[in-house]
């Protein structure tokens, strides 16, 4: 389906997608954008590698020590341990 024809149909495109047709968008003759529906998406196995930064996550969420202060921004809070972790005042 080329760009033109997705602008024209917006509608029936999604439609498509949701029936569970995997949509590829052309834009200047060449592949821009591979669609599929989300319930498709989810049932495809993920690759290895985001398996693996999944688990790393968990992990990482599990020994965290102490969990973040929504009101210090990131700055500031690596500026804090760094300081608690180095002893500087």
């Amino acid at each position: 389906m080329t760009i033109q024809e997705l602008r024209r149909d917006p509608v029936g495109f999604l439609r498509q997608v949701n029936r569970g047709k995997t949509m590829t968008v052309i834009y200047r003759s060449k592949p821009f954008a591979v669609v599929t529906s989300a319930e498709e998406k989810a049932t495809q196995k993920s690759p290895k590698s985001t398996q693996r930064m999944l688990e790393y996550a968990e992990l990482a969420r599990k020994s965290a020590k102490s969990p973040l202060d929504p009101g210090v921004n990131y700055k500031e809070a690596y500026h804090q341990d760094l300081t608690k972790k180095y002893d500087i005042s």
